[in-house]
């Protein structure tokens, strides 16, 4: 789309529109990129996820395009110096070559490895994952996804048997009567997102944020709890337990629906709200109102983030949010369910089509 963008700015080339997206976030905002003689400008565009609406990442998108700092040719760094020079693609390309084969040669096929990124289309990383495992013969592929929601893709994996980001489309949102939001503060991250927030709010349902922080979207909450760093798991644990005493689990979706759940309410059999607080910080009163929103309310939903995720026990604590929606029956549901934030632009499609290490 650069590249497009890019070839409809020579001189006295007539003004053109190109339908795109934001590459930043997951959220994938549509835009469109308005070129000519000028240069390339960006104009929002009605899309389901910002309704017409950018943040700044967006409106800045395109200046890239024709910074004088990018580069747009190859560079290669002469031993001698160190400087870098231009050079051209085929010098470029045969020097990696050359430098592969010979580390290859001297340490075996494994001594190279591949690092992809959130941000590649499912195109690129899909020929980015056959270049490592059948050009390269390497089995060492990853990408930035690892230091991003992999803790919730494995708890996916664990608990659906698959590895989804958001299952349902962001009006539901909108229309919840319970939103829970776990270690996210779109207001900063994702901003276009907030709008679904504020409609939440004005149509009278109930906003409750979990993050040790006071951030933009804390502040927007009707229900702040602030667990001391590393504490998640156990806040819930201790939710679920609420639950299960206060007699808000759906056993008939649980019954008919789900495995395990005997062993998973052993496991918060011992997190009774008091130990919570003791352990977390988090009062016993904002638990049980938590818990009494999610186990009572209508539609609701529970999204986890990269706060939730990013610690020692971060599959586990996804997991136990994943039991928790599972307990109350809300997957499948309308207006209702699990989801995660995703974070960049192509998380998901970058570990389904070939860059994740397995």
């Amino acid at each position: 789309m650069t590249d497009g963008a890019r070839s409809a700015t020579p001189p006295g080339l007539t003004p053109r529109e190109v339908a795109t997206h934001c590459p930043y976030c997951a959220l994938q905002c549509g835009m469109t990129l308005r070129t000519d003689d000028a240069g390339v400008t960006v104009h929002p565009r009605e899309f389901p996820t910002n309704r017409g609406g950018l943040c700044q990442k967006g409106w800045t998108a395109a200046e890239l395009l024709d910074h004088p700092d990018r580069l747009t040719t190859p560079l290669v760094r002469d031993p001698a110096t160190g400087e870098l020079h231009p050079t051209s693609w085929d010098t470029a390309l045969d020097r990696v070559v050359a430098g592969i084969r010979a580390v290859q040669d001297d340490a075996g096929r494994d001594a190279v490895a591949v690092f992809g990124g959130g941000g590649l289309t499912n195109e690129k990383a899909y020929a980015l994952g056959k270049f490592a495992r059948i050009g390269l013969r390497t089995r060492h592929i990853d990408y930035n996804g690892r230091f991003c929601m992999s803790s919730a893709a494995a708890a996916g994996m664990r608990a659906f048997g698959i590895d989804r980001g958001l299952p349902f489309p962001l009006a539901d949102l909108g229309r919840a009567d319970t939103l829970l939001l776990v270690g996210a503060n779109p207001a900063e991250t994702m901003p276009p997102l907030v709008r679904w927030l504020t409609e939440q709010r004005r149509n009278g349902g109930k906003l409750i944020v979990i993050d040790p922080r006071v951030t933009a979207t804390a502040r927007q909450a009707d229900l702040h709890l602030q667990p001391l760093p590393g504490t998640d798991l156990a806040v819930a644990n201790a939710l679920l337990h609420i639950a299960l005493t206060e007699g808000w689990v759906d056993r008939d979706y649980v019954a008919d629906r789900t495995t395990g759940f005997d062993a998973v309410r052993r496991g918060v059999a011992a997190w009774w709200p008091a130990r919570a607080e003791q352990l977390s910080g988090v009062p016993v009163a904002d638990l049980e109102a938590t818990a009494r929103a999610l186990g009572t309310g209508g539609r609701v939903i529970i999204l986890t983030a990269r706060g939730a995720e990013q610690h020692a026990k971060g599959v586990d604590t996804v997991t136990a949010y994943v039991n928790l929606a599972l307990a109350l029956g809300l997957p499948g549901r309308d207006g209702s369910g699990y989801g995660c934030l995703t974070g960049q632009g192509n998380g998901q499609g970058g570990r389904e089509h070939g860059q994740k290490a397995d």
